[in-house]
């Protein structure tokens, strides 16, 4: 389903109050959220699946380390709270599985704009913004360009690259336009319903709100239109 990724436009067009927004009442779900932690896994991992994006896999092996290394105790005759240890195994898993979702729908230097706030920190806060979505990209590139070498010599040439200087000082702040108010009381109202019975829909609908912001229901009718007529041309 390529109509569900976000493009670098669409990215944009996201105001950087409802960014930050999103960050964080994402990330506070899974510690709001008593019950029904388990579905809120799967909705999230059948969403990965869906987009086949499948490295959610790799760092669902943090839980496990967490619940293994938990269960210890039990090879030397120990006793433990098996309950508790699930319990936080879930929870740690509902927040990786979270916060893979929102770097998987926005990125955390479009909210470069809010540190204007702080001027003595603008320009540092410009380089580590810049400097972090930077090494990420380029990480992969010398993993594929230097295949054979140590991790020692991949670091150094990391390191390499980024000793040039970059000048990225955040850009203002644009004024919130109706389409960002809308957002926003949407987004607030998925996270008050968090704090009510009915707190499992309010963490469904959060990644929902932000995609449907961008047009994903309009996307898919033309995407799913296109796949018909190829069918029956």
């Amino acid at each position: 389903m390529p109509w569900l990724i976000f493009s670098k436009t669409e990215r944009e067009r996201l105001h950087p109050l409802n960014v930050a927004l999103f960050l964080m009442v994402m990330l506070a779900v899974p510690f709001l959220l008593q019950n029904h932690l388990w579905v809120l896994v799967l909705a999230h991992v059948s969403f990965f699946l869906s987009i086949r994006q499948f490295d959610i896999f790799r760092y669902l092996g943090l839980p496990l380390l967490y619940m293994g290394m938990m269960l210890m105790p039990l090879l030397y005759g120990a006793s433990v709270d098996l309950v508790g240890i699930v319990t936080v195994g879930v929870r740690i898993t509902a927040f990786v599985t979270s916060s893979q979702l929102v770097f998987t729908l926005v990125r955390l230097e479009q909210m470069g704009p809010l540190f204007r706030i702080l001027p003595r920190l603008t320009r540092l806060t410009g380089l580590v913004l810049a400097l972090v979505p930077s090494l990420l990209r380029t990480w992969p590139e010398v993993k594929m360009s230097h295949p054979h070498q140590s991790l020692s010599v991949r670091l150094e040439r990391i390191a390499k690259y980024h000793l040039l200087p970059i000048d990225a000082v955040p850009s203002r702040l644009r004024p919130l336009a109706p389409r960002d108010y809308r957002l926003s009381v949407m987004l607030l109202a998925a996270g008050w319903l968090t704090l009510t019975p009915y707190a499992m829909f309010g963490a469904v609908l959060l990644p929902l709100i932000l995609l449907c912001s961008k047009g994903a229901l309009r996307d898919a009718y033309d995407y799913f239109n296109r796949q018909r007529i190829k069918r029956t041309a």
